[in-house]
């Protein structure tokens, strides 16, 4: 089932939507049509009340002021650009500065704060929600004119799937991702100290103190970026002595994912996060090549979170699928380069568990 309403309205008079996807299970994902935002997303406790486990904002002016990206759909290209510079087919390009001296989830007005185009594909109890954009050439700095889709469907199974794609007149970049900050005991839980992750990756992307990968590809072996078996947050986040963990202020980076190849079709599992108090499960699947694992570790009190809550660092978890970062700069990892004419697909899934 499909229901939906006008969450607000843009300055310029523009309606942004809000859309209820809700499945036989009786899960509800609220999705606006501004920025692709996961408004809210309801699960069942054991008591039958329902729980909300992504952080987020009342109202649309709220949305507009964040600085964190919570719950957008981030594009033209997730996570960071050295200097917001890089070269394609012998040609530099200079894309839009946002972070410090670096471009940061494709510029201060990247798809974050764009009103999609929204099409509902299916009322039943899979419902599905289209929402379409157009970014022109020269778009934050960025070539050529992107058409790109975003598809949400939420089954039976509790799993939310999430399928990207997109196609440029010229050749670009492209690299989407969803920004959810999922506290899985609750938006107002405060800490994440009760969960565990784990990820399927043996290698990491080290970066410098403005979280640049430095172009190594270091194993995680002996180092709190370890996560193949399920580990304590609050482990990797005590580990203060890591130069790594001190850059991030926590968890900031990028895991290389071992399934991963190329032109997959049908997503891998690739992480899980579990709040220990309830059991909850969040499994993660994907075709993506990394995943950058962000433990909301600069969160301000401003704007104040749904229902009045002041939210703090490290209160959620965020689990990015994505190519790696600055990639455009580092020939050696997966390129997300999108070539003329071709077609981009990329599907990631989010299941919960309960």
């Amino acid at each position: 089932m499909i229901t939906q309403h006008t969450f607000g309205h843009m300055a310029n008079g523009q309606e942004v939507k809000q859309y209820s996807l809700t499945n036989s299970q009786g899960m509800t994902i609220d999705i606006l049509s501004l920025g692709g935002i996961i408004h809210r997303w309801l699960v069942a406790d054991k008591s039958d009340t329902s729980v909300d486990i992504v952080l987020g904002f009342d109202t649309l002016a709220d949305y507009l002021a964040d600085q964190a990206y919570l719950g957008t759909v981030v594009g033209r290209y997730a996570n960071r650009i050295k200097h917001g510079k890089f070269s394609l087919h012998d040609k530099t390009y200079q894309v839009d500065v946002n972070q410090g001296s670096n471009s940061l989830h494709g510029g201060a007005d990247g798809f974050h704060h764009r009103v999609w185009a929204t099409s509902i594909l299916n009322e039943g109890d899979e419902p599905s929600l289209a929402l379409e954009l157009i970014s022109e050439d020269g778009d934050q700095g960025f070539p050529g004119r992107l058409t790109a889709k975003v598809i949400y469907t939420l089954n039976a199974q509790n799993t939310l799937k999430i399928e990207y794609y997109a196609s440029s007149d010229v050749a670009t970049l492209f690299n989407p991702t969803q920004h959810s900050y999922f506290n899985l005991a609750g938006h107002q839980s405060g800490s994440i100290a009760n969960h565990k992750v784990q990820i399927l990756a043996s290698h990491y992307t080290p970066t410098d103190v403005n979280a640049i990968p430095t172009g190594e590809v270091a194993p995680v072996a002996d180092t709190p970026f370890d996560l193949r078996a399920l580990t304590p947050v609050m482990q990797g986040l005590a580990a203060t002595d890591n130069e790594q963990i001190k850059f991030g202020n926590g968890y900031d980076h990028n895991w290389c994912l071992d399934d991963y190849h190329a032109n997959l079709q049908q997503p891998f599992f690739a992480a899980m996060a579990q709040e220990t108090q309830s059991g909850r499960k969040l499994i993660v699947n994907t075709t993506m090549p990394g995943i950058q694992v962000y433990t909301a570790n600069y969160l301000g009190s401003e704007p104040l979170g749904k229902d009045g809550v002041t939210y703090q660092g490290n209160g959620a978890l965020c689990l990015e699928t994505q190519f790696y970062p600055d990639s455009p700069n580092q020939t050696h990892f997966p390129s997300a380069v999108l070539e003329k004419g071709q077609q981009f697909y990329s599907v990631t899934e989010y299941q919960v568990i309960l």
